[in-house]
């Protein structure tokens, strides 16, 4: 009897297992495969004009930098991933290590630390319809950081990158938005002091993510051959080092950029940042770059909120001990300066179309103690070896009133570090850029970023709607590279071409509460670009 019931269970398990093995699997929508892993959408959005967006969250596009891989290269060879990934975590796991200074304007982070080593992930936004084939036009988002906190998911200044989708112009174009993390403060800018190990590492990681976006996004439906990178502040900063990158030799995985605010503080004498090197030595009771591989992630952590929060910081712009926490003239990545790589012609030339910009009022903020007594100090953080003489003339091409001696601090932050770099981008593309100045006040770091992704009056308010369509309509035009038909309902959608090149008379646009003024950069701001950049690439003022 027991035997027949053992043979009775065995007899209707292999029926059960038969039943199951015809039975179809259940299909699961949406799956993009990517041969190393299997991603399904992390959520739906749906915008105010109906479009479905699937979003792809935390993909991997590197090995997580640990172990004997920090401090290197990020290595483009994902481990296979087993089962579907929906990229569900958030971005207190995922972003790099981030310490945000205490006097960050961003009252929830500032004075925190957070995130992990293993960050190098990116986000995939499509629209739901898209699928392999469509090549829709991609623009991948390099996140501004200060090179020391944020990511991917992190907008900041109100952007909402979802604004686009909600464009004024009756259009049925579709497109895709990449993000991703890059490393900072001590993960991503540590100067490179030993030959075990690789500097600028933000920028690696940045170079390594955009070509995942061009060998991976038709997967998505997107198009690998029409890619805009568009960055702002740090972001923009590491978009410029790419197009410099091995003297403009580097076949990049783009071939056009959108670079606003390029945070670009003059960092060339590597032995000026030996003091950061030693310190992270210090503080850590090491000696060797094997010695900070074998540390566990919470030293790292530990020793980066120390640099950010306990150590007197650079000034000028920069965060972090002096002279900064930021990209540095390697040898490697870049030979020299951006400002005289740019001036002699040393960067990529197959980049074939460009916008730069910057807001009027990038400094509001910063470094305005004591004015103007601690001006020499300001411009010491940048140039160093600078004479007393050199800082009396430049202080005398800065106007202020007498009740604001801040804005003699404001307007030279603006300069050396946003201002004058926008400008000798563009000038070095003159034939093929655009250039902008945002002066809507108060023109604060960031506020043009409202306007090219505005999104409503109410998530993404501005002064000025029909200047923020305008703007946003410029972005798209730009991206899809096609001028869009005229859009009764929004008349001011003017065409991109109607905005001319920096090569035609040396026209920029002027961004005011009006519009678009086009015309000729402000003769001061430039007298004070060309005395600047001379002081910067004056080899005996030690920058």
């Amino acid at each position: 009897m027991a035997s027949k019931l053992v043979y009775t269970l065995l007899f209707n398990a292999l029926l059960c297992g038969f039943a199951r093995a015809h039975r179809p699997a259940p299909t699961v929508p949406n799956v993009i495969d990517l041969g190393y892993a299997k991603h399904v959408p992390t959520w739906t959005n749906t915008t105010s004009t109906g479009t479905q967006l699937l979003n792809y969250n935390n993909i991997r596009y590197a090995r997580a930098p640990t172990g004997h891989l920090r401090f290197r290269k990020p290595q483009t060879s994902p481990a296979y991933q087993h089962g579907l990934q929906d990229g569900n975590r958030t971005s207190w796991e995922t972003d790099c290590i981030s310490s945000a200074h205490p006097g960050v304007p961003f009252p929830l982070l500032n004075g925190t630390t957070w995130g992990s080593e293993d960050c190098l992930f990116l986000n995939v936004i499509t629209p739901k319809s898209a699928k392999k084939g469509d090549k829709l036009p991609v623009l991948h988002w390099v996140v501004g950081s200060a090179y020391s906190f944020g990511g991917k998911d992190w907008t900041g200044f109100g952007i909402n990158t979802y604004g686009l989708y909600n464009r004024p112009l009756n259009l049925t174009d579709q497109f895709i938005i990449v993000t991703h993390n890059y490393r900072l403060g001590v993960s991503g800018w540590l100067p490179k002091f030993d030959d075990d190990m690789n500097g600028n590492l933000g920028v690696w990681d940045t170079l390594a993510a955009v070509e995942w976006t061009k060998k991976y996004i038709g997967k998505f439906g997107g198009d690998p051959d029409n890619i805009t990178v568009i960055g702002q502040s740090a972001g923009a900063g590491i978009i410029a080092w790419m197009l410099l990158a091995e003297e403009g030799k580097m076949k990049l995985p783009f071939d056009q950029a959108w670079i606003a605010s390029p945070a670009l503080p003059p960092r060339k004498d590597l032995e000026r940042s030996r003091p950061v090197f030693d310190m992270v030595l210090n503080e850590t009771g090491c000696g060797t770059i094997d010695c900070l591989r074998r540390l566990p992630e919470s030293a790292i952590k530990q020793v980066n909120e120390f640099l950010f929060f306990q150590t007197p910081s650079a000034g000028g712009g920069s965060l972090g001990p002096p002279p900064g926490l930021t990209p540095t003239v390697d040898g490697e990545l870049v030979s020299d300066l951006p400002e005289s790589a740019f001036a002699a012609g040393k960067f990529n030339k197959r980049v074939k179309r460009l916008v730069v910009g910057n807001t009027a009022g990038e400094g509001l903020g910063s470094s305005d103690r004591d004015m103007p007594n601690r001006f020499p100090d300001i411009v010491r953080a940048n140039i160093p070896n600078v004479s007393n003489e050199s800082i009396v003339e430049l202080q005398s091409m800065y106007t202020y009133p007498p009740g604001l001696p801040e804005k003699l601090a404001w307007d030279y932050v603006t300069d050396i570090n946003f201002g004058c770099p926008a400008r000798t981008i563009a000038e070095a593309y003159k034939d093929r850029a655009r250039q902008y100045v945002f002066s809507v006040p108060p023109a604060y770091h960031g506020q043009d970023l409202s306007y090219f992704f505005f999104a409503d009056n109410t998530t993404t308010p501005v002064p000025d709607v029909e200047t923020a369509f305008a703007s946003e309509s410029y972005l798209l035009q730009y991206m899809f590279r096609k001028a869009f038909p005229t859009n009764p309902d929004a008349p001011y959608a003017t065409p991109l071409s109607e905005w001319p090149l920096v090569g035609e008379n040396g026209a920029i646009a002027n961004i005011t509460l009006g519009g678009y003024e086009f015309g000729p950069m402000a003769r001061d701001i430039q007298q004070r670009c060309e005395y600047i950049d001379a002081l910067v690439m004056d080899p005996l003022n030690g920058v």
